[in-house]
C-alpha cells in the first residue's frame, strides 16, 4: 500500500515481526504521518530459520532474523523517509548494525523477558515519553530532547504501542496466521 505524499511531511516508521510456529516470521512496516495515517506499508514473506541456524546462532538468532534480515528489507524498501523507526520489539535494535537512521525500541514496562538497553550492558539514548521509554542501543546516536520534539504533534494523536497492533492485524489478515495453537484454531473453526 502507497499513499501519494510529500516526502517534506513529517513521518515515522513502525517495524515489528509477528511468529507463527507453522510459518515462521512475517516482518510489517508502516509508515504513518505526523497525524498517524498510513503512508506506507510493506510485510515481508515468511523467515522460517533452518535447524543449522538454530544451533549456530544459538541465542542470539531471533536478534539476527528481526534486525539484520527481516528489518532492513522492509525499511530499505519503503520510498518515504522517516525522522524515526520505532519498533515494539527489543531484539530489532541490531537493525542499527546495518541501518543507518534513528531507531528506538519503544518499551512499555510490560514485557518481563526484555530489559531496557543500560541493564544489559549496551547503553544508548533513552527517552521517557507518554508512559513509554524509548530507547537505542549503543550503536543508535539519537539525542532524546530531539526525538521528543518530533513525536510530540504524533503523540498528541496516537498511542505509541497502537501502530504496532495494525501491523500485526494486517500480517494476520494478509498471511491468514494466527497466534493460537494449531489446537485451538482447529476447535474455533469446527464451533464456527
Amino acid at each position: 500500500m502507497e499513499v501519494a505524499a510529500s516526502n517534506s511531511l513529517p513521518a515515522f516508521g513502525f517495524l515489528t515481526v509477528v511468529e507463527d510456529e507453522l510459518h515462521g516470521f512475517f516482518g510489517g512496516y508502516l509508515v504513518l504521518s505526523e497525524l498517524g495515517r498510513p503512508l506506507e506499508f510493506h510485510c515481508s514473506t515468511p523467515v522460517f530459520p533452518s535447524h543449522a541456524q538454530r544451533i549456530l546462532y544459538g541465542s542470539t538468532l531471533r536478534s539476527y532474523l528481526l534486525g539484520e534480515l527481516i528489518g532492513p528489507v522492509l525499511v530499505e524498501k519503503a520510498k518515504l523517509p522517516v525522522l524515526a523507526v520505532l519498533t515494539d520489539l527489543e531484539e530489532m535494535l541490531s537493525l542499527g548494525l546495518v541501518w543507518q537512521g534513528v531507531l528506538a525500541w519503544v518499551d512499555s514496562g510490560n514485557e518481563a523477558n526484555h530489559s531496557p538497553p543500560e541493564a544489559t550492558g549496551s547503553p544508548g539514548p533513552v527517552l521517557d515519553l507518554e508512559g513509554y521509554r524509548l530507547a537505542g542501543s549503543s550503536t543508535c546516536c539519537w539525542e532524546p530532547e530531539k526525538l521528543r520534539e518530533e513525536l510530540t504533534t504524533f503523540v498528541s494523536y496516537v498511542d505509541l504501542a497502537e501502530p504496532f497492533e495494525r501491523i500485526r492485524e494486517a500480517i494476520r489478515e494478509a498471511q491468514r496466521v494466527t497466534e493460537q495453537p494449531a489446537g485451538e484454531a482447529d476447535d474455533q473453526t469446527a464451533a464456527a
